[in-house]
């Protein structure tokens, strides 16, 4: 059994590679030859125990994303099981890959619907996480514009001097929500936020919403309206979110299953092209994990096939 550290992940796991083992991952899924379950919270003195497991029979792994979390913070591994000889192969701490698969599934779920090559991007939050989600969506498109908005306009400033110099690349930082939405086509929110940041009438004609961030349900990130104004809604994971989804809740309450639609089930049936706004909701699932945690053990010569 081999235990793998932050450092040795960051080395192994590339974002392009990662937004495609997801897109095979979910087809998998999608076909019956994978599975994940929603993630089960065990809760006691304010403290939380993660679990998120799943099996990925392509390549022989099952395994789950336990995580520990308190107010002080929260430590992240996945555990990888070799499912011909029920070995557990590895444990690999979990943080930084955490952060990449977030950021490589909505730009995975985005370049099926978003065809242009050059869409205007907003990002919606400025921490940690707001690096990949911007790093996800430059790995499939060259925008023409990148604006960040944060209700910490410092955050944001500190975040766009840090990524445009990272990618090379102009990032404007918008002082309101509505200025950083209304001409966006493709808006990445990935924050912590209780109540919602825009509305429907603030978009253009023609948005993609991934929704990455507030995954409790007492959390929101969108108004209803923009849900209901979209041609499609896409789940990640259902069942997880009538558990952790705000809005996925509310707009099941008022409309049923109507414009909703699995992740595995939308890749499977291979899209809708012509889609004008749609909206995806996104919490983690087990399978990007372990789908990550393959490509890191496959790299660095570990993997057993």
């Amino acid at each position: 059994m081999k235990y793998i550290s932050e450092e040795e992940v960051a080395k192994n796991l590339e974002m392009k590679d990662v937004i495609d083992i997801l897109e095979e991952a979910f087809i998998e899924y999608g076909k019956g030859n994978a599975i994940a379950d929603s993630r089960i919270r065990t809760m006691m003195d304010g403290k939380i125990l993660n679990s998120m497991p799943a099996i990925f029979s392509k390549y022989k792994i099952a395994g789950l994303k336990v995580y520990f979390a308190t107010k002080t913070g929260a430590r992240f591994v996945v555990l990888v099981f070799n499912t011909e000889t029920n070995d557990l192969e590895a444990i690999l701490e979990a943080d930084k890959l955490g952060q990449i698969r977030t950021g490589a599934l909505t730009a995975m779920v985005s370049r099926k619907i978003v065809r242009e090559k050059s869409p205007v991007v907003s990002i919606i939050g400025s921490g940690y996480q707001a690096e990949t989600q911007l790093e996800g969506l430059l790995c499939v498109y060259d925008p023409q514009n990148v604006i960040v908005y944060s209700k910490n306009l410092k955050n944001a400033e500190i975040f766009a001097s840090k990524m445009s110099a990272k990618f090379g690349i102009e990032i404007d930082v918008a002082k309101t929500a509505k200025e950083a939405v209304s001409g966006a086509r493709i808006i990445n929110t990935i924050t912590s936020s209780n109540s919602p940041i825009f509305s429907l009438k603030e978009l253009s004609e023609e948005f993609h919403v991934n929704l990455a961030g507030a995954n409790l349900p007492f959390r929101r990130e969108v108004d209803r309206d923009v849900l209901e104004g979209s041609d499609i809604i896409i789940a990640e994971h259902f069942e997880q979110a009538l558990k952790e989804s705000a809005e996925i809740t509310d707009y099941f309450a008022s409309h049923g299953r109507e414009k909703i639609i699995e992740l595995k089930d939308f890749l499977v049936s291979g899209g809708d092209y012509n889609i004008r706004r749609s909206v995806f909701k996104s919490m983690g699932i087990g399978i990007e994990d372990i789908a990550s945690a393959y490509l890191v053990l496959k790299n660095m010569g570990l993997y057993w096939d």
